[in-house]
């Protein structure tokens, strides 16, 4: 199991937000049980209090529930407790370099490296009041992380008998967009350039007498056009 732990300034606003949108992914790509997931702040400022009401607007529009969760922070044996420990500032890193005495096996990241952004940050929306930016910051951030730490992510459609139900698998396992097409050609732009979950893909085919078998195999073939690293079973 992986253990990420997510830490900003007050607890209320970034690594919430962060906590429940990771959550969210790994829970509709089917990996809820590969990850325990929490997030933390560096200061004391909000202990105890809720996720900030426009952070908790912000997720509830997209349909994430943060219900319960309440501001802690940080201790000493949280290093040793979670695999990453990431931030969204270069202030929150050395907070965390601070409480623990360092970072001796290399654990604290910031988000946005995982978005292919080394250096970049997440503004704090208690201060700038835009949760949009930071939505999309951390959603970013979020799905990188995910691709990187499930190198191979499988598609079973085994059981798939129709063409939709094939979609219905990729749709919940690469984390589409609800305003992507399910046809050939989104799939190819998806993997092209879209946002989506895998980098290499293994690919459980459909039963020989399924109808939906032949379409599979042409699926097969988008994904190799579009250079994805494919292995079919």
């Amino acid at each position: 199991m992986k253990k990420i732990l997510f830490v900003c300034h007050g607890n209320i606003c970034r690594s919430p937000m962060a906590e429940f949108i990771f959550k969210d992914m790994v829970t509709r790509a089917g990996l809820s049980a590969d990850f325990d997931i929490a997030s933390a702040a560096t200061s004391s400022e909000e202990l105890g209090n809720p996720v900030y009401p426009p952070a908790r607007r912000k997720l509830a529009a997209h349909g994430i529930d943060c219900s319960g969760k309440t501001a802690r922070r940080i201790r000493r044996d949280d290093y040793d407790e979670w695999d990453l420990l990431i931030g969204f500032d270069s202030a929150n890193l050395r907070n965390m370099e601070r409480c623990f005495g360092g970072d001796p096996d290399g654990k604290l990241h910031l988000l946005l490296e995982y978005a292919g952004r080394p250096g970049a940050i997440v503004d704090d929306p208690w201060y700038t009041r835009d949760f949009d930016a930071a939505w999309d910051d951390i959603s970013e951030g979020c799905l990188g992380l995910l691709n990187a730490l499930t190198p191979v992510l499988t598609l079973d459609f085994s059981l798939c008998r129709e063409r939709a139900e094939l979609y219905d698998v990729l749709v919940g396992r690469m984390l589409w967009q609800s305003d992507y097409g399910r046809n050939l050609d989104a799939l190819y732009d998806i993997l092209t350039g879209l946002p989506h979950l895998g980098r290499r893909f293994r690919i459980l085919l459909p039963a020989e007498d399924a109808p939906c078998r032949g379409y599979a195999e042409i699926m097969v073939q988008v994904f190799e056009d579009a250079g994805a690293e494919v292995s079919c079973e």
